[in-house]
């Protein structure tokens, strides 16, 4: 049976919004905690949380949940640490065929989408599953377990980005239905809440 990792990278602090991100007020819970409940109709998935500036904070709101929650005290290094902490793990369970990176304030993006990546991943046998949107291409994206052993030597802020132009012959890409869209400022937060 073909196991998907889900990885949510939540480790950031937030600095030009100036409080956690992940605990922003979002449709009855909070961003990180929606973006938890978007997998648990999908099959076949285990869901990895990498939580580093506000463990404290956000690491007992999760204890309660079916989830692993991974801690990066070298959060600071940016996205790529992250991913590499959260592989790591994975890859030592010696259970998931592919891994599945998003990101907890990321609040447009589906179920339905999720769905799509796992089963255009298991259908194609591409190696890598992008998203893209109108002018950008990025997260969520979906690695083979070929790539963990890479993915675990990340460690700068570009994330994941040098390997997916490194194997960008190998790389398919899904068409997002909803635009790209973060929350890094007050603005943005409000915006989301006024698309309810």
């Amino acid at each position: 049976m073909s196991k998907t990792a889900i990885l949510i990278l939540a480790a950031g602090e937030s600095k030009r919004l100036g409080e956690p991100k992940q605990l922003l007020p979002y449709k009855e819970t909070n961003l990180l905690q929606h973006k938890i409940a978007q997998f648990q109709d999908l099959r076949d998935v285990q869901v990895f949380v990498v939580l580093g500036a506000y463990f404290e904070d956000i690491f007992p709101l999760l204890r309660k949940q079916s989830i692993t929650a991974i801690k990066n005290s070298a959060w600071i290094n940016g996205m790529g640490s992250s991913i590499s902490k959260g592989v790591e793990l994975i890859r030592k369970k010696n259970l998931f065929d592919r891994v599945l990176i998003t990101l907890c304030d990321l609040p447009l993006i589906d179920t339905q989408h999720y769905r799509e990546m796992i089963d255009f991943s298991l259908s194609s046998g591409k190696r890598i599953v992008q998203t893209t949107y109108e002018d950008t291409s990025g997260v969520p994206v979906i690695f083979d377990k070929s790539l963990f052993n890479e993915l675990s030597y990340l460690s700068d802020e570009q994330g994941a980005k040098p390997l997916i132009k490194k194997y960008k012959k190998e790389v398919e890409k899904i068409r997002s239905s909803q635009p790209y869209f973060d929350i890094d400022t007050k603005d943005a937060y409000e915006k989301l809440l006024s698309l309810d």
